[in-house]
């Protein structure tokens, strides 16, 4: 496939409003491609060139990317920077100012070729690497067209901002090759156990659902989390889980972490499914002592706990440890404890398909405790009142609330799913809602006044997950700081987007001054959920009316979640029907 196919597609994306249109022109790209492209494809429509939690990316900052247009196009610099901020965009700029082909040129791009290039560059390291990637980047571009040195340059500087989200790429996959996006489901539990939508489109290709259904579980390739559901009342819960037994464990203030051991070598993903590794040393050294099989995937919470004071420090001060440089130094002043809440895998064989008992069984069976890491404490309750009694010792311990565990034989792990069988209680935070939202921001608009020169409120989504679109629920101007506002435009700088993207739905009364690609997620504490024709989530087209977050504040920007991991309509629809309930 020639990359100004890709490029062109890429194109017709950027103004298609209506993800059905962004859907059918996906499948029609992907059932053009061949087995070694398809993967390649994949990677590229989603601003990546490798799976995510390979750490590869082409690293390329705006410095690096203006060398090389100047150098493809025979320009100066100052005259790409120019062009840049005239523009607003470095790809703009790459197709207006370097030339064409030159005559004998080796022909044209090839995706293959791209990826080649984008590889040696994501590859280069040591001394003379910025010089390297400058070079092989100018190569391409100047042996490309001006649709695809756009594409070129967002991909080497991670803003394609085409607003495809994964959901919809394996829609598109349903549909190239099993006929309707309604075949999803396989392609998503694929993708769910394997993190890579390259492995499960080649899969797909080569060898049908069959081959599909048996990609396995595979040490150092992420597992995505199962996710929790929340009730409005802790009432509710015994009746929600359904299990005769329940287990009840501490919830943590910390960040999800999923290790995976193979021997002595040991790798940690964060909830995102980044590489985190480097972030925990001391996570890792307490695996490779403590962790007795040859083979396992751990799922836990890695906190920060001053065992002299036997207290745990709040999630901000575990975030001092995500850095590049100092990290041991780091480590030292702010020690990580590895709380283990679940196993996946073990010696060779996958415990997904295991009920929560044997896991929980097998983990300790594998794992021997000390203060640096431990399965989460818990009790075993049948009732409400065990779950209160519980809840209450772990808030006087500091601790954020519970996590409520179904027991019964159908208690598997359900990769990437939020299901009733595990359920979240938190402390109440003094509203009618029991728990924070965490929202995707979508736009914003221009600040007044005080607010002059940066954003004057953002407007917030949630996550339908069935549509794979985001729906807004409400716009938030509360609860920052003097210095969160001043730092609002660059946070958005590399998602502002010039329409509307397609998979964000929105009235007319909420369209704001500017717009994001659904990229950075927001916890937002709230006073309740009501109806409003302002906003679309669970939007109702006969009564043209949705649902809305009254008196929405900022907490905290949620770095470690991805928008599809944010909080679902499904849940806000929920929230609202246990408060009309009463």
């Amino acid at each position: 496939m020639k990359f100004a196919t890709l490029a062109s597609c890429f194109e017709r994306l950027n103004v298609t409003s209506s993800r059905n249109d962004m859907t059918a022109l996906l499948a029609r790209l992907l059932a053009g491609a061949s087995p070694d492209e398809i993967g390649i494809v994949c990677y590229f429509t989603l601003g990546a060139i490798a799976p995510g939690y390979s750490g590869l990316t082409p690293g390329i900052g705006e410095r690096t990317a203006a060398a090389a247009i100047a150098l493809a196009g025979s320009v100066d610099p100052a005259a790409v920077e120019a062009a840049a901020r005239e523009l607003g965009d470095y790809g703009d700029a790459a197709a207006r100012l370097t030339v064409a082909p030159p005559e004998g040129s080796t022909g044209p791009l090839r995706v293959t070729d791209v990826h080649r290039g984008f590889m040696e560059i994501a590859r280069a390291s040591g001394p003379g690497s910025a010089d390297r990637k400058t070079r092989v980047l100018a190569a391409m571009l100047a042996a490309a067209t001006p649709p695809e040195r756009r594409y070129l340059v967002r991909l080497a500087t991670g803003e394609m901002r085409l607003g495809v989200g994964d959901m919809t790429l394996l829609d598109a996959l349903a549909e190239a090759f099993l006929g309707s996006k309604a075949e999803r489901p396989p392609l998503e539990h694929a993708y769910n156990i394997s993190s890579d939508v390259g492995l499960v489109a080649r899969t797909l290709q080569e060898s049908g659902l069959a081959g599909v259904s048996a990609i396995p579980v595979t040490l150092h390739h992420p597992i995505r989390p199962m996710l929790t559901q929340r009730v409005s009342r802790i009432s509710e819960i015994p009746e929600r889980i359904g299990s005769r037994v329940i287990a009840v464990e501490e919830k943590y203030d910390g960040e999800r972490v999923q290790a995976h051991k193979d021997g002595d070598d040991v790798t940690l993903f964060s909830r995102r499914l980044t590489d985190v590794t480097h972030q925990y040393p001391d996570i890792v050294r307490h695996i490779r002592r403590c962790v007795t099989a040859d083979t396992a995937i751990l799922d836990g919470e890695a906190v920060a706990f001053d065992h002299e004071t036997g207290t745990y420090w709040p999630f901000q001060t575990l975030m001092r440890r995500r850095r590049k440089h100092r990290v041991r130094e780091v480590a030292g002043e702010i020690p990580a404890t590895y709380r283990v809440f679940d196993l996946l895998y073990v010696n060779g064989e996958s415990y997904l398909r295991r009920s929560y008992p044997d896991r929980r069984a097998r983990l300790e069976e594998v794992l021997s405790p000390d203060e640096k890491i431990s399965p989460a404490d818990r009790t075993l309750t049948g009732d409400l009142d065990g779950i209160t009694e519980f809840y209450l010792a772990c808030i006087e311990r500091g601790l954020e609330g519970v996590v409520c565990k179904s027991c019964a034989e159908d208690s598997f792990y359900r990769a990437g799913a939020r299901e009733w069988q595990w359920i979240k209680w938190k402390s109440d935070y003094g509203t009618e809602l029991a728990d924070t939202l965490d929202l995707v921001v979508v736009g914003a608009n221009a600040g007044r006044g005080k607010r002059a020169g940066t954003y004057g409120s953002v407007l917030c989504a949630a996550y339908n997950h069935e549509e794979d679109i985001f729906q807004t629920v409400c716009g938030m101007g509360t609860g920052f700081t003097d210095a969160d506002l001043a730092d609002l435009p660059r946070r958005f700088a590399g998602v502002r987007v010039d329409r509307q993207p397609a998979r964000v739905m929105v009235t007319p009364q909420a369209v704001p001054d500017f717009w994001f690609a659904p990229a950075r997620v927001v916890e937002v504490l709230g006073l309740e959920i009501t109806e409003s024709p302002v906003h679309t989530c669970n939007w109702d087209p006969e009564w043209r009316r949705g649902l809305a977050l009254r008196f929405p504040r900022f907490v905290r920007w949620r770095h470690e979640k991805s928008p599809e991991a944010a909080t679902t309509t499904a849940e806000v629809a929920a929230m609202f029907r246990r408060r009309r309930e009463g």
